[in-house]
């Protein structure tokens, strides 16, 4: 594992520290104030300044936990001290909720333990295997159907998405995607045709992508914040909100080609997944987004005041 230093003691370097995830050990923290720190929970770190880690901690590289980090970058250049990096932890955002037993690494298994069971009727909308991965594999004891846009291994029925409902006369316990919704040119219709073709009580999974380079076009139409997801499954449609989140922060900032004022920026809060669970809990009187209102899918939340107000 390797050994760091982290630059910044104060709340940035304690979720730093603190973070399950983290890949290296932290030796010793740059910073002026012990309480911010080492006193308050990471006693056996030390607390150092730049002239010992010079003398002391050189070999190892140092990690910027501090939103001061331009002006930390030019002090470390001035010393000719290159081995630094900024600390993912700073391009977090703390009101993203990180759906964990629905995130990438864990969805699938997720809903194998729940849905691969003996009469559970299973739809998966984007099917054919071009990951090297058929799932259905992960289902053999349900009755499980791949649907795809084109034929290949891993699809029994070819069809548009957007008229998912003529292709069957069956309703099912779940039906799932990944990676389809940012390929949708109306993720609108095919909300309200997967809803047709849901059981009362039946459950529908969702991943997308959040922020992820450009792919397939030119049919890459949308990507998808975990809000984006709840509010093409609205309540009035007879769905409830059970899990949502995003997963796999992505460390981003504006290259030099970008607007002189933006170039070189950070940019905060990107993560590549976002994903759904919900389940339905009645059958809606009319599937017409001509009958919903803005309140119908913003809830109780409304947009965010002015910083003056």
């Amino acid at each position: 594992m390797e050994n760091v230093v982290l630059y910044g003691a104060g709340y940035v370097g304690k979720k730093c520290y603190q973070n399950p995830c983290r890949r290296f050990k932290i030796v010793a923290v740059l910073d002026r104030n012990e309480t911010l720190y080492g006193t308050e929970f990471a006693p056996d770190v030390p607390i150092i300044e730049i002239d010992e880690y010079i003398a002391k901690y050189r070999a190892c590289n140092i990690v910027i936990t501090s939103y001061k980090y331009e002006e930390i970058i030019k002090q470390l250049k001035s010393l000719h001290i290159y081995n630094y990096r900024v600390a993912a932890d700073l391009d977090d955002s703390e009101d993203v909720c990180i759906g964990r037993d629905i995130c990438h690494e864990n969805w699938i298994s997720y809903l194998q333990e729940k849905f691969n069971k003996e009469g559970m009727e299973i739809l998966e909308i984007g099917a054919r295997n071009v990951a090297g991965a058929r799932l259905s594999d992960y289902f053999s004891r349900a009755n499980y159907i791949g649907f795809d846009y084109y034929p290949g291994e891993n699809v029994h029925v070819v069809g548009d998405a957007h008229e998912l409902s003529r292709y069957f006369d069956k309703k099912f316990d779940l039906i799932f995607s990944s990676a389809v919704f940012e390929h949708l040119a109306m993720p609108w219709k095919v909300s309200t045709e997967i809803i047709k073709l849901l059981k009362v009580n039946g459950y529908i999974f969702i991943e997308t992508h959040y922020s992820f380079s450009s792919h397939e076009r030119l049919w890459h139409f949308f990507q998808f914040s975990e809000n984006a997801l709840d509010v093409l499954f609205p309540e009035k449609f007879g769905m409830q909100c059970l899990k949502k989140g995003c997963c796999n922060l992505l460390e981003g900032k504006f290259s030099e080609y970008a607007s002189e004022y933006l170039a070189g920026r950070r940019v905060h809060g990107l993560y590549c997944h976002s994903a759904y669970l919900e389940k339905k809990v009645k059958e809606a009187e009319n599937l017409s987004w001509d009958d919903i209102s803005l309140l119908d899918v913003v809830k109780s939340t409304r947009y965010p005041k002015p910083k003056m107000e």
